[in-house]
């Protein structure tokens, strides 16, 4: 765990100043609050059986994580290998090149709740014109963000999507290893993707016998 943590702030554009978890024993350990006080992170936990003490991270469950990976049940070294790399373009897919809204400010008008929120950005957008971010950390996204193709991140997202699909579909000795599918053809599967729905091979539904 702790050389995961490690790994993770070299990757954080910013300071780890505090980590807050479940109550999961999986997170309350030992070992987690040992790192965190060696590092001079400050370790806290959420209440117990209240899911909205969490709420800003439990929403990307859905609007994340559940639309990249689906709800198939992925074992094994294969599936956790696949997953990395599926997690390593969406990371690069999502903060450069998904604009979102934020909500700014709630005011109640009688039983009428009129709500304001900023205009769309990237999480690299907001990043970058926050005035505490360094002018270092700026030149670090803004050269990441220039070798970035959002086509291709597209592309590997689906090819993997496709990978991750077969491997639970399929019994353990009939698997075989999948390839990314060409540039051209993916390119011309978007003209038409419109016509078939959600082309995320995650979102298919499982056919039954």
């Amino acid at each position: 765990m702790s050389s995961v943590l490690t790994e993770l702030r070299k990757q954080l554009p910013f300071a780890l100043l505090g980590l807050d978890t479940d109550n999961d024993t999986v997170f309350m350990n030992e070992t987690l609050k040992g790192y965190c006080d060696a590092a001079n992170i400050v370790f806290t936990r959420c209440r117990p059986y209240r899911k909205n003490d969490q709420a800003f991270v439990e929403q990307k469950n859905g609007a994340v994580v559940r639309r990249m990976v689906g709800y198939r049940q992925f074992e094994g070294l294969e599936a956790a290998a696949l997953l990395a790399k599926l997690y390593r373009s969406a990371r690069l897919f999502v903060n450069f090149f998904q604009p979102s809204f934020k909500l700014i400010a709630k005011q109640r008008d009688g039983a009428r709740v009129r709500k304001t929120y900023s205009p769309p950005a990237t999480p690299h957008q907001r990043l970058v014109a926050d005035a505490r971010t360094s002018d270092a950390v700026r030149f670090r996204l803004q050269e990441t963000y220039a070798g970035l193709d959002p086509v291709l991140l597209l592309r590997d997202i689906r090819a993997l999507q496709e990978r991750l699909a077969a491997l639970a579909d399929t019994p353990p000795a009939m698997r075989t290893d999948g390839v990314a599918q060409p540039i051209d053809l993916f390119l011309a599967s978007l003209r038409t993707a419109w016509k078939d729905g959600a082309s995320r091979p995650t979102d298919r539904p499982i056919v039954k016998a």
